[in-house]
């Protein structure tokens, strides 16, 4: 196991920092409206440093965006560690997904301005980095769902697909909780798991009060 140097950890310090600051800043003002004077005065930090750690704005959003994935994954890979089957290890997906949002609101708007909100024009500027970022953490949920159709737990369809019609309905609902600004996350969360529940055949989870809750 490598041990980082000291200088090594003094740099993933300071970087978490200016992380820290440009997601409060990018989760009130959006990309655009970002100041980088602003994020660098919130992460105590001179505009030079800041500058020359990530070399402008659009590198320094691609790395948050980046190190907040790398987190989420990691997350993933905790909640379902001691997750048995497939399926079992998809609902563990469920619940660190949204426990990572509950802990990290200011990071899921930021992704949901990224994904949602951003301007065409701007998307190309984050290119291929975010884009791999994103795949690997589909790939991540599509080898789980490919378990779970071996166990015979989900229908036979392409892994893929399955992971991503269940990270398309949790995109949809964190999206819907983030815009609104209000409401109760564990109920999207229970909406999800139901979803899940019944892709696999299962009776839904509390489905029709949830559904009930939602509709209100």
């Amino acid at each position: 196991m490598i041990v980082p140097s000291r200088k090594q950890r003094e740099l993933a310090l300071r970087q978490e920092i200016i992380f820290t600051a440009a997601e409060a800043v990018l989760a009130v003002h959006g990309f655009h409206g970002a100041s980088v004077d602003e994020i660098a005065r919130r992460a105590e930090v001179s505009v030079g440093t800041l500058y020359n750690l990530f070399g402008s704005k659009e590198s320094l959003y691609t790395a948050l965006l980046e190190r907040r994935m790398e987190d989420l994954r990691a997350c993933i890979r905790e909640h379902g560690a001691a997750a048995t089957t497939g399926l079992d290890k998809l609902h563990a997906v469920v619940d660190a997904i949204f426990t990572y949002c509950a802990e990290h609101e200011r990071g899921f708007r930021v992704y949901v301005t990224a994904s949602h909100g951003l301007e065409w024009n701007v998307l190309p500027q984050f290119g291929q980095r975010v884009f791999d970022c994103m795949q690997a953490f589909l790939n991540d949920v599509s080898a789980l769902c490919r378990l779970a159709v071996r166990e015979r737990s989900l229908p036979r369809l392409e892994p893929k697909l399955l992971a991503m019609s269940l990270l398309g309905t949790i995109d949809s609902f964190i999206t819907q909780w983030v815009t609104e600004g209000s409401g109760n996350l564990t109920v999207y969360q229970e909406g999800a798991h139901a979803i899940l529940r019944a892709l696999g055949g299962g009776a839904p989870r509390r489905g029709t009060a949830t559904v009930r809750r939602l509709r209100a």
